[in-house]
């Protein structure tokens, strides 16, 4: 299954994308580039396909996107890290229920360039750039005929606040504590999916937590081996991934995202971050598992 993996298509063109990222920031030394939510949606898309990410294609340029330049135009604001990223948090998640928006990895694009203090727009214009081949990728495999006629569901209202105000929290803990590895925005955009998910029950924790926390183990451990150099642990990084998803038969996008935090944060690149994506991850899970059990 890896090796029939490996030699798709589909998988070596995110491959190629995911590398691409990874020898611009290189070439250019510009770590600003290195948005690892890209490896998550190129995934997502073409290797392991999210059927409502899929459905609507343009969302997945336009919604990281404008949340990326609207994640930075923050960064003007006299208010601390904290307010800043509340703030964001909360105009992304209004704007996607305006919208109609089910895409996760928007949040992420919003929060990190207020989490690392970004100013000038180069994270959101190169994220801006690879979200379209994404879009691009998505238009070409999506099937019309297979696509629903009949009217959309989407989230409910009260479920939106109750996961917002849970993240809203959790952000909070992080920067109360001083702990910075429990903020972990690609998981906050698979918590805040399947928190919406009809079927999220207890026994899909294992897996998917088990994929999350050994990926980010061996991806610290990577980083350290390969002396910080961005492109190699990029590559390798993301083929553990790739391996995990598929030995624990869990396709978790969002993995591919942990794998390449390391590359772009300080405490993201230390020991303390496994521990950080194991307990947020188990944290949030639970909340997610206990209240879809609570709501059917």
């Amino acid at each position: 299954m890896i090796w029939h993996n490996i030699k798709s298509k589909s998988f070596l063109s995110a491959y190629v994308l995911v590398v691409l990222m990874l020898v611009v920031a290189v070439v250019t030394d510009q770590k600003d580039i290195l948005f690892p939510e890209i490896a998550g949606m190129a995934m997502g898309v073409m290797v392991f396909p999210v059927p409502h990410w899929i459905k609507k294609p343009v969302h997945l340029w336009l919604s990281p996107t404008l949340a990326a330049f609207m994640g930075t135009s923050l960064n003007a604001l006299s208010l601390t890290p904290l307010l800043k990223i509340w703030l964001g948090f909360v105009i992304i998640v209004i704007l996607m229920h305006i919208f109609r928006v089910n895409f996760g990895p928007t949040i992420p694009a919003g929060l990190l360039p207020i989490f690392l203090g970004l100013h000038d727009y180069v994270f959101a214009i190169t994220t801006a750039i690879f979200t379209f081949v994404i879009m691009l990728a998505a238009f070409k495999a999506r099937n019309p005929e297979k696509l629903s006629n009949g009217p959309a569901t989407f989230r409910k209202k009260i479920d939106t606040v109750i996961i917002s105000m849970v993240l809203c929290l959790w952000i909070w803990l992080a920067f109360a504590t001083g702990i910075e590895v429990l903020v972990v925005p690609p998981v906050f955009a698979l918590i805040f999916e399947i928190f919406h998910s009809e079927k999220f029950t207890w026994k899909l924790i294992p897996a998917r937590l088990a994929v999350l926390t050994i990926t980010a183990i061996l991806s610290v451990g990577v980083y350290h081996m390969l002396d910080e150099s961005i492109i190699w642990v990029g590559i390798i990084n993301v083929l553990i991934t790739l391996l995990l998803c598929n030995l624990f038969k869990a396709p978790v996008p969002v993995a591919f995202g942990v794998s390449l935090m390391p590359l772009i944060y300080p405490a993201w690149g230390s020991w303390w971050f496994p521990l950080g994506v194991l307990i947020t991850t188990g944290v949030l899970m639970c909340i997610s598992a206990a209240y879809r059990q609570f709501r059917n």
